[in-house]
């Protein structure tokens, strides 16, 4: 019974706060959209700016929402994993969530 109930405590902590953080409204948006000026802006927001060329390069925001298999969870995961190409902002779950609605609302 014991593992029964680790387990439904392990799958509660993890779904929970996806559910709990799964933001996709116009606030969520605004306010990804706000975090995306002051600490996105210089590298993923640049006027024309697709997807990235060659190793070095850096995709904007709309590049990354239109990639064909991209997800609202994807994005999420991605900015928790702190890729070691970017800066490690100290983004919390809030943060990620809005960054990845605002991301997905640019897909088209």
């Amino acid at each position: 019974m014991h593992k029964l109930a680790r387990l439904a405590c392990m799958a509660f902590a993890v779904l929970l706060p996806a559910a709990a953080h799964a933001q996709t409204g116009a606030d969520a948006i605004r306010k990804g959209h706000e975090l995306a000026i002051s600490l996105c802006a210089e590298c993923h927001l640049n006027p024309g700016q697709g997807e990235k060329q060659g190793a070095m390069g850096i995709p904007g925001f709309s590049a990354v929402a239109n990639r064909p298999l991209q997800t609202y969870d994807g994005v999420v995961s991605w900015l928790a994993s702190i890729p070691p190409m970017m800066p490690n902002h100290n983004l919390s779950q809030d943060e990620m969530h809005a960054l990845a609605a605002y991301i997905m609302s640019l897909r088209k």
